[in-house]
């Protein structure tokens, strides 16, 4: 575990400081790849702290590391040579894989900027091509880069942890760092600031799930990029977790309000005995995407966090003409999202409270101890 140094996130998305090109001022350009690189960024670390929160829900599990790497191979969209050229200027990016978050949980000797060539004696590859087809339909290009080499040896590296195997850094220094790693959910949920499709949403199987950039970049506060996270973590979650969360009510599943915090957060079982009243009011939800809704405000609050973040998102998206599919809540699933998120805000204002009496309780208690000791002796005379 790293030292209690805060590692601040708006430290790590300004990499390079380098002398302004020649190419003219384009402050909206400018602007435009500095705040999508930060949203990039915030997403990912976002991502990875949802992987820990909601492992206890996750039919498979890995370790996971407590790091972001990036380069312009994780850019789905290509940029022109102009353009390309301008965001390696705002960000310091490049072809090599460096470090743009890091946890407190990583190395000491882990720093943003650095450059990491192998991952447990493995190279990092520079990005590929992909052709999807399918994109044709939706009229957006059948051709964008692809990081899925990058990908398949992090998660072999990720395996390898969850057998013992500690996880190795090779850096371009020379250096190697042993990594902390930390249980979670495995496969991942990713997004791209610049992609081909900023406004789908797509899955491969439980291994991989895409939030529409569209969505990703609107986000404004941690637990909107949490809730976006744990929507797509969802995908992953193990049936047996959400079935021990849901009951039959005619044609329709009922989430029990409070049970996936329950699940999710040892101990937690205190949080439904706590506000028995307001949690045990099934709410109807007719499909799997409603589904994630539900699921996401409750990981977002088993964070600390405010479960109506997503409900937020959706309506600014909605106030906007913000495109974008799946994520997007309609009418029915909003008014779920509501009353489901308004019964945890119960939870967690009887949960608080319960704990002010507990401590009312100590604190009375240990006044009582105090007042029964005996008075001190008076030292022995010599």
């Amino acid at each position: 575990m790293a030292s209690k140094r805060v590692r601040q996130l708006f430290g790590a998305v300004l990499l390079a400081a380098s002398p302004v090109l020649a190419q003219g001022d384009r402050t909206f350009e400018r602007e435009l790849f500095k705040t999508r690189f930060e949203q990039e960024v915030k997403f990912r670390a976002a991502a990875i702290h949802v992987a820990w929160g909601a492992e206890a829900l996750c039919d498979a599990t890995t370790q996971i590391e407590p790091f972001v790497l990036l380069s312009v191979h994780s850019m789905r969209r290509r940029l022109d040579d102009k353009d390309m050229a301008l965001f390696r200027e705002i960000t310091g990016m490049d072809e090599k894989w460096r470090v743009v978050w890091a946890d407190e949980a990583a190395p000491e000797d882990l720093h943003v900027r650095d450059v990491v060539t192998h991952v447990n004696g493995r190279p990092l590859p520079a990005g590929g091509t992909r052709f999807e087809m399918g994109a044709l339909f939706r009229g957006g290009s059948v051709v964008s880069n692809d990081d899925g080499g990058f990908w398949d040896a992090m998660l072999k590296a990720r395996k390898e942890a969850s057998e013992g195997k500690p996880m190795t850094l090779t850096l371009e220094d020379g250096r190697k760092l042993t990594v902390e790693t930390q249980k979670g959910c495995a496969g991942s949920v990713t997004a791209s600031s610049f992609d081909n499709d900023p406004d789908s949403f797509w899955r491969q199987g439980t291994e991989r799930a895409k939030i529409p950039a569209n969505a990703m970049i609107e986000a404004q506060t941690a637990d909107e990029f949490r809730w976006l996270a744990a929507f797509g973590t969802y995908f992953q979650a193990s049936q047996s977790a959400i079935k021990a969360s849901q009951r039959s009510e005619g044609v329709s599943n009922g989430f029990l309000v409070g049970k996936i915090l329950a699940i999710a957060v040892p101990g937690a079982g205190m949080l439904l005995s706590a506000a028995e009243a307001q949690a045990e009011k099934a709410i109807a939800v007719d499909s799997i995407v409603g589904s994630a809704d539900l699921f996401a405000n409750e990981v977002v609050a088993s964070l600390g966090g405010d479960p109506s973040a997503g409900l937020r998102l959706t309506e600014r998206l909605m106030a906007r003409g913000v495109k974008v599919d799946a994520v997007m809540m309609d009418d029915f699933r909003r008014s779920n999202s509501a009353s489901h998120a308004k019964q945890i805000k119960a939870i967690q204002v009887a949960q608080a409270e319960r704990e002010r009496a507990e401590l009312r309780a100590q604190e009375d208690a240990e006044r009582r101890k105090q007042l029964m000791l005996p008075p001190l002796l008076p030292p022995l005379l010599k």
